[in-house]
């Protein structure tokens, strides 16, 4: 029952991240067929047999029992649909190629929109960090036999005051010369070390070699600070991460293509729902940023040229606007079945990745044998 109930826990925080990322993007496309004057026919949250749903003037708004993306399906979006006597107001393909353009792209346009959102308000509610108090010391490095203590809280690395221990790595790395300071505060007094640093040659989370100074201290985990700022500073930050996060993961997937980066390290579903619930437990302010970090991912996704995405529809558009005439439809057809194939052989590859990396099947084997027992 307790593992049931751990669980429930993990996946409740990944229904709603999901949900949220879901409605958002096809808010966005449901949002500029009505500004173009384009029908919506359904409007469907997750995939596969409906659990409920109801009309809205000529729209069936559903929900899917698999809760894994969701999809607009415009009046006459294809030539099957608009049948022999064409396209008629009101349909996808009687829209103009900008309008259409505008149409597709607005899914993207709001899921980097909410991660910009939720970026600022989180800087300005208060973005949870590890503190710059010392929980402990990793054996082999200076700050062992340096004289520093757990419970020492770091106020300066080599003079400069540090608030994060985000601030004491970054200051660490900085430093110049074979020694370094250290002061720290201890009950009540404030106390200064003398250390030399481990200078360490490791790899990047894209397999980068880089060189790192270390002195072997660890951050109290339970000691946590918050990051505010006020309204506009925290609009630019909010800015700022959204553009950080774009480049980190469309680097990733290059790194991945150039077969720098292993495909292990893709994240499907089912690592969502277990970093979904750990952000759960750590609070409002960490399901938010995970959420905010997935809306960029999702938005980065969706633009790549494969047909059975945003960015492949795109693409059609583009070659349509550019020779004054649509791709024919069996060619689109042939090349978005294609892509469809190639987003299943991925969607496969990352449920395996999570199988293997959060050994799925030892712990429904485990789930079993207790609720059996």
């Amino acid at each position: 029952m307790q593992n049931l109930l751990s669980v429930f826990v993990n996946v409740l925080p990944a229904i709603v991240v999901f949900g949220i990322l879901i409605i958002v993007h096809e808010w966005g496309h449901f949002i500029a067929c009505r500004l173009r004057g384009v029908k919506v026919e359904k409007f469907s949250i997750g995939f596969g047999p409906e659990l409920f749903g109801w009309r809205s003037r000529e729209t069936h708004f559903v929900v899917s029992a698999f809760p894994l993306g969701g999809f607009v399906k415009p009046a006459g979006e294809d030539t099957l649909s608009v049948g022999a006597e064409g396209a008629k107001p009101g349909d996808f393909l009687a829209a103009s190629v900008g309008s259409r353009m505008m149409i597709v792209i607005a899914g993207v346009i709001m899921n980097f929109f909410l991660a910009f959102v939720i970026f600022s308000v989180v800087y300005m509610i208060g973005r949870p960090l590890p503190g710059t108090v010392i929980g402990g010391f990793i054996q082999g490095y200076p700050a062992e036999a340096s004289g520093l203590e757990t419970k020492d809280k770091i106020l300066k690395v080599d003079g400069t005051p540090v608030f994060t221990w985000k601030d004491v790595l970054e200051t660490l790395d900085r430093s110049r010369g074979e020694s370094l300071s250290i002061e720290v505060s201890r009950g009540g007094k404030v106390v200064s070390f003398s250390l030399s640093p481990k200078i360490e040659e490791t790899r990047d989370i894209f397999g980068k070699k880089v060189t790192l100074k270390r002195v072997g201290i660890t951050p109290d985990p339970e000691v946590v600070v918050s990051e505010r700022y006020g309204f506009f500073q925290s609009i630019a930050r909010g800015g700022e991460a959204v553009l950080f996060h774009t480049t980190l993961t469309y680097k990733a997937i290059y790194y991945i293509c150039a077969r720098q980066l292993s495909p292990k390290n893709l994240m499907g579903p089912l690592g969502i729902i277990q970093v979904s619930g750990q952000a759960a437990k750590a609070g409002v302010a960490s399901l938010l940023l995970l959420t905010a970090i997935l809306s960029v991912s999702l938005a980065v996704i969706n633009l790549f040229p494969i047909p059975a995405l945003d960015g492949g529809h795109l693409v059609f558009l583009l070659i349509e606007a550019l020779f004054r005439k649509p791709v024919p439809a069996p060619i689109q057809e042939k090349v978005t079945n294609a892509g469809f194939f190639a987003l299943m052989g991925l969607m496969v590859l990352v449920f395996y990745n999570d199988i293997v990396n959060l050994q799925i099947l030892d712990k429904l084997k485990n789930l079993l044998h207790i609720s059996g027992s």
